[in-house]
């Protein structure tokens, strides 16, 4: 059986990467479905403060809308793919009802609600499932970086981000298995692929932003595949204990993961 591992689109699916997957049984997802650069350049310029207020409705309308629209584009093209597309949320989807931005005009459907209408994507829920005969975990979403309540750019709200983290954590370990094949998140352990590379432009540059409740859980359980995305300059594979790590890349690059999974094991493939 084989698959392809991929996230990050951020508005962009490349060729070859659509040519990959038409020799794949099926495409796991990690989601970021839609982009905008406007809006991207905007939110690291202003990391951790507000700037809706600054650029007045009219912009911020302007680039929800292109990020928004460019991830359903995703969406279709996925779709046309023909293969079972099974998907977290990243950082950047459109998930929730306060993710659609009333505020600036825009009242769409969130991306849930529009693949629930495609043929071949099904959105997964933060529940341990069976998918092709392996036992997987999706825990989507945007996972509060441990560092951010203890740095001290953060330092007027480490109260409400140590209190999200504890919450965030608690969730994680409501769903239980010393069998699991694949832990698939979004975001990255602490200390394995998550350190920032972007001088000048994000502050967090040189640290390590990864979500350690991911390290402790991969610990206590050992899944034998922790399958991440989220950091576009990191792609690759590691080790913790017995579980391997794998970080596909950004699809918006032309990168991503393709697995041949036989007898119980797993042999990756990157795409670079």
């Amino acid at each position: 059986m084989k698959f392809l591992v991929i996230g990050c689109f951020h508005g962009k699916l490349p060729n070859k990467l659509k040519n990959i997957a038409k020799s794949c049984d099926f495409i796991l997802s990690t989601g970021d479905f839609g982009g905008s650069e406007k809006l991207r350049t905007v939110m690291f310029k202003n990391f951790s403060r507000d700037f809706e207020d600054k650029l007045g409705k009219k912009s911020m309308r302007e680039y929800y809308l292109e990020d928004y629209n460019n991830g359903k584009n995703i969406l279709k093209e996925l779709d046309k793919l023909k293969k079972p597309v099974y998907t977290i949320d990243g950082n950047w989807d459109f998930t929730k009802k306060t993710d659609v931005k009333k505020d600036y005009g825009l009242n769409f459907l969130s991306y849930p609600k529009i693949i629930k209408k495609t043929k071949n994507i099904k959105f997964l829920k933060k529940k341990i499932i069976t998918i092709e005969g392996l036992k997987i975990y999706p825990h989507g979403g945007l996972m509060l970086a441990s560092i951010f309540h203890t740095d001290s750019y953060f330092k007027d709200k480490h109260k409400l981000y140590k209190k999200l983290h504890v919450t965030q954590r608690k969730q994680l370990f409501k769903q239980k298995s010393k069998n699991l094949d694949i832990l698939l998140t979004h975001c990255p352990p602490y200390c394995y692929f998550d350190k920032v590379n972007y001088p000048g432009i994000n502050p967090m540059n040189g640290k390590h932003v990864g979500f350690k409740p991911y390290n402790e859980y991969i610990k206590k359980y050992s899944p034998k595949l922790f399958i991440c995305g989220h950091m576009h300059e990191h792609q690759g594979i590691a080790k913790l204990g017995k579980t391997i790590i794998l970080s596909h890349g950004p699809a918006q690059y032309g990168k991503a993961a393709v697995i041949d999974y036989f007898n119980r094991k797993f042999k990756i493939k990157l795409v670079k």
